[in-house]
């Protein structure tokens, strides 16, 4: 065998190496964005009444089962707790690989001041039976269907509000950009574009930008979606819907700066709140009382 036709043989057998650990990586992290290892519904409420977020005993937020049919047919499970003089609903929105439950530390205080809540499990988390999560593409969909379900139960004057954690942040600024009819909306830790946010956790990984191409190729095959689909901020811009942007400043899961990015996008109807100290998705966790009182002072200037 000549010696060139040796080099060639080489050369291939490398390139089909390294595509091959592209591509396989590229799946890994597919697979890790879509499937993540998830907490059930009873670890998620143990979690937050260990760490005395919420109390033991949550009788006062008599939760009702409700069954919502979005608009592709998946079932998305809920509760409804409705408050015995509304001054309107809150539709919460929970974190990647959490549950509903991991939103009653919010819907404790909504309550008390007044307004109902409606909890649910996004897709592929808690009980819900969807078989992968979309980071922000379907749910918020699935948080347009759901406003419309109790627009229709309670009446087109009721007020009602969005307010989501990380993931569910992202979703509830997806949501903004869609035909949605909500009088405010409170975004807590969420990205502002997942493309620069998995640019981010590449970085982390030190893996290069580059894996970003092979991920979106698998995420079309075999999810229907790419990362540019799931931009937040920009989505949340095509509204005037007030917006709360809410960040701990000490965050490094999804990075401080993604409240900068969401503010210079929504500058004309959004304000912000920065938590000095709080890691992601601890706002409320470091101080209570002020969240509480931020979060309601915007709630009570942008409704009627």
């Amino acid at each position: 065998m000549e010696t060139y036709q040796i080099i060639l043989i080489v050369i291939g057998s490398v390139v089909f190496l390294l595509l091959f650990f592209y591509f396989l990586i590229s799946m890994f992290l597919v697979r890790y964005l879509s499937y993540p290892k998830k907490h059930d519904i009873e670890w998620t409420h143990n979690f937050d009444v260990e760490k005395g977020l919420i109390p033991e005993d949550m009788s006062f937020l008599k939760r009702e089962p409700v069954q919502i049919v979005a608009r592709d047919g998946t079932i998305i499970e809920g509760d409804f707790s409705p408050h015995e003089n509304p001054r309107g609903i809150i539709v919460l929105a929970h974190g990647y690989t959490w549950t509903r439950e991991g939103c009653l530390k919010y819907a404790q205080f909504f309550y008390k001041n007044g307004f109902s809540i409606f909890v649910f499990d996004e897709r592929f988390h808690g009980k819900s039976k969807y078989k992968y999560t979309t980071m922000g593409h379907l749910e918020s969909r699935d948080i347009c269907d759901i406003v419309k379900y109790l627009r229709d139960k309670y009446g087109k004057d009721i007020v009602i509000g969005l307010h989501g954690e990380s993931m569910g942040a992202a979703s509830t600024m997806m949501a903004l950009g869609q035909d949605i009819d909500v009088q405010f909306a409170i975004e807590d830790c969420g990205y502002a574009s997942l493309k620069e946010l998995i640019a981010y956790q590449l970085k982390c990984m030190h893996l290069p930008k580059i894996f970003l191409f092979g991920s979106n190729l698998f995420l079309k095959l075999n999810h229907k979606y790419r990362l540019e689909d799931v931009e937040p901020s920009k989505n949340a811009a095509k509204s005037n819907i007030p917006l709360l942007i809410v960040h701990g400043h000490a965050d490094d899961f999804v990075p401080f700066y993604n409240s900068d990015l969401v503010y210079e996008d929504n500058k004309n109807h959004a304000e912000k709140y920065i938590v000095e100290g709080a890691k992601h998705a601890e706002s409320y966790e470091t101080n209570p009382q002020e969240y509480e009182r931020v979060v309601m002072d915007f709630i009570n200037r942008h409704i009627k």
